[in-house]
């Protein structure tokens, strides 16, 4: 008897999900149906504005109070972006100028919307970065959006960062990224660095304002700034080799050094990233690793001789990287006869398979061309 009971059970379950979902899918197409409708008569609304704001006329007061109107509701503000999207893809002339015109309307939606819960206002952040709405700052916005940026949510910390990097404001970076520093909550280092190199502003006074700021932040955030510089153009050489030679620093700190100088070869460097592989079996391997790999963009009889030595580590990653950089130099194999003929088969083997993927490459792209 139980066991009927349980498989009756079960049956009504499944029963009951079948309803469910086939409720669910008239509720949504009902929906999409309704929303096609809206969006449709939303885009002619649009369409005329464009055509008078081709003609030199401003946009109707009726429409700018007719969307005041309608966006503080959700459904319609999702309507709205879509409708937009729809234009920007189609590269609809004006549409930009028409986004220009409703800043007022954003304005008093902006102030509504620091009202809302958080994921309402975190998609409101994301519009207003979509839509370049922020340079110059709609005013609450920076409230908005610094609220948001104490938020648990990756969602809502994330949108108000990207919204931020549209503004154009090197100060404005430098208080959000302080206060993510500060609010204790995972918002991963990659997010971060991306996000700066997608700011709209002047990208030399982003690094001056970050960099004097760089001793208040915590090593992880510190990471992501000299990630960033390194990413957008360097121009630290000298700053950050003196982080990279003080050894009170964090290992991950000072990788970031070394991948700077892989990037941007620095000659005062040069001694610094060969002792690095020199001494890589006395520290964590990620230095001899990563100099190995700094040291291909520093040829030299010295540097070669380090790389050889370097093959014979215990460490695979040391032996690749440096197998890898010895073929960016492309040597005659006379040149490497003291490895290729050597007793070491470790040294041997992942020399020649850089040799055999280097030569399938250059092949690869002489049948291209």
């Amino acid at each position: 008897m139980g066991v009927e009971t349980l498989i009756y059970g079960y049956l009504a379950i499944c029963a009951s999900m079948i309803v469910f979902n086939c409720i669910s899918v008239v509720v949504f197409r009902r929906r999409d149906v309704a929303w096609s409708g809206r969006g449709a008569r939303l885009e002619r609304e649009i369409r005329k504005q464009l055509a008078r704001l081709e003609r030199g006329d401003p946009v109707e007061e009726a429409h700018l109070a007719r969307l005041e109107q309608e966006l503080p509701h959700t459904a319609s503000l999702l309507i709205f972006d879509r409708t937009i999207d729809g234009l920007l893809e189609g590269q609809e002339k004006g549409t930009w100028d028409y986004l220009e015109a409703l800043r007022l309307v954003f304005s008093r939606l902006t102030v509504e919307t620091q009202r809302q819960e958080p994921m309402r206002r975190a998609f409101f952040a994301y519009l207003l970065g979509k839509y370049r709405l922020l340079s110059p700052p709609l005013p609450g916005a920076r409230e908005l959006l610094m609220e948001l940026l104490t938020e648990s949510s990756l969602y809502c910390r994330e949108n108000a960062m990207q919204a931020i990097y549209t503004a154009g404001d090197p100060q404005w970076v430098l208080l959000a990224l302080r206060a993510v520093d500060q609010n204790g909550f995972f918002h991963h280092p990659k997010l971060l660095t991306d996000g700066l190199l997608e700011f709209q502003g002047d990208r030399q006074a982003l690094r001056q304002i970050l960099w004097e700021n760089f001793e208040s932040f915590s090593q992880e955030r510190q990471v992501v700034i000299l990630d960033y510089i390194r990413f957008s153009g360097g121009g630290m050489d000298r700053e950050v080799l003196d982080l990279l030679a003080d050894s009170r620093r964090g290992d991950e700190l000072r990788f970031s050094c070394l991948r700077y100088f892989a990037r941007y070869p620095y000659e005062p460097a040069f001694p610094l990233l060969l002792s690095f592989v020199d001494q890589a079996s006395q520290r964590r391997w990620e230095y001899g690793a990563i100099a190995a790999t700094a040291l291909g963009a520093y040829p030299g009889e010295g540097t070669v001789d380090t790389l050889k030595q370097a093959l014979h580590n215990p460490n695979w990653y040391v032996r690749f990287n440096a197998a890898k950089s010895l073929e960016a130099f492309h040597l005659a194999y006379w040149e490497l006869g003291d490895v290729m003929e050597g007793s070491d088969r470790y040294a041997r083997e992942i020399l020649q398979y850089q040799r055999d993927l280097d030569e399938a490459r250059r092949e690869r792209k002489g049948a291209l061309v």
